[in-house]
């Protein structure tokens, strides 16, 4: 599970709001369970009334990713083009480390040809040829 950290400035953050951005970092947390906090930033520029930014970290242990997405003051849009941005680097992120942990029983697979080889090598090395 995952905290969930949503802060506006110049928004009004509602209920609306906070339940649609936790229906959609849900989907984030289906597609990686290792992720322990996820922090939204909605933002509108002072000068550009009509421009909402939104901003999103998520933490998952030994790494931090980090999206944002301007749009014209439409959050829908925004909320699935961030969590679009974020999905690509959890599924990166995923690729690049399944698979990465040894196991004790794990063994090497080596073909017949390799078997014959590695033997042929060890008879040189015994009659010390090599």
């Amino acid at each position: 599970m995952y905290t969930l950290n949503i802060s506006g400035h110049h928004v009004q953050s509602g209920e609306e709001v906070q339940e649609l951005v936790k229906e959609k970092m849900d989907h984030l947390a289906r597609i990686n369970n290792q992720i322990t906090s996820i922090k939204v930033i909605l933002n509108t520029e002072k000068h550009e009334i009509h421009e909402l930014i939104v901003e999103a970290s998520v933490h998952i242990p030994g790494h931090d990713l980090f999206a944002t997405v301007k749009t014209d003051k439409q959050l829908k849009p925004a909320l699935d083009l961030l969590v679009g941005k974020l999905e690509k680097q959890l599924i990166k992120y995923k690729a690049k480390h399944t698979g990465r942990q040894h196991h004790i029983n794990a063994h090497d697979v080596e073909s017949a040809d390799e078997r014959q080889q590695q033997a042929e090598f060890n008879a040189l090395v015994e009659r010390e040829v090599i």
